[in-house]
């Protein structure tokens, strides 16, 4: 017998390095057109599809997340993929947020693109059973295009995209947030000010 759903929760994986305004739009989005009770942030360690790019220290980029969403009383930040340290796969991730929240549902938000290359994700047939994986979209893309390129099965990439969400449109990135760091230029409207304030504190992304 199928125990009751005592909540449903979110989780939103990544680098967030660093955390900017369109991370917590896609969050909140998420929690209102999901109807969750609160969404947990989980910083990787080591992502798989950047194994050659130098993240900021994980602490930088958790406290960086703990700042964020101090003000949202359903959001969550998690540091499990950070103290289990290696490459991050959601699988272990999902697995264990399971046994931390036991009758949750669990729904994990990825992007749209990540359809084209799910099939390699690990375990992800046994992922997509123990979890509702749920893709957000954004204004200009085109859901069947992006199906057609992934590899999963037919059955899959029907339920993905009758599971779609849709996004505020905004165009920031992580990648140009550190560039205009680099630069010299302002980040000031692309993240919250306690962000900015602590990227300038400690130095980072210079």
């Amino acid at each position: 017998m199928v125990g009751k759903i005592t909540e449903r929760i979110g989780v939103f994986g990544g680098s967030f390095d660093p955390v900017h305004i369109g991370h917590l739009i896609i969050a909140q989005d998420a929690i209102e057109q999901l109807e969750l009770d609160r969404l947990i942030f989980v910083p990787a360690a080591i992502p798989p599809h950047k194994l050659t790019h130098k993240l900021v220290e994980g602490r930088h980029r958790f406290e960086m997340l703990e700042l964020a969403t101090a003000n949202n009383l359903r959001f969550e930040v998690s540091d499990l993929e950070l103290a289990r340290g290696g490459v991050s796969y959601t699988f272990d991730t999902i697995q264990h947020l399971q046994t931390e929240h036991p009758g949750a549902e669990l729904f994990f938000i990825i992007g749209l693109d990540s359809l084209v290359e799910l099939h390699l994700w690990r375990n992800i047939d046994e992922l997509l059973e123990i979890c509702t994986v749920v893709p957000f979209g954004r204004g200009g893309e085109d859901p069947e295009r992006v199906a057609e390129k992934s590899q999963l099965s037919k059955v899959w990439k029907t339920r993905l995209l009758d599971r779609l969400i849709r996004i505020h449109e905004v165009d920031v990135s992580a990648s140009e947030i550190r560039m205009r760091i680099a630069e010299g230029l302002s980040i000031q409207t692309l993240v919250l000010p306690e962000v900015e304030m602590y990227i300038a504190e400690h130095n980072l992304y210079t």
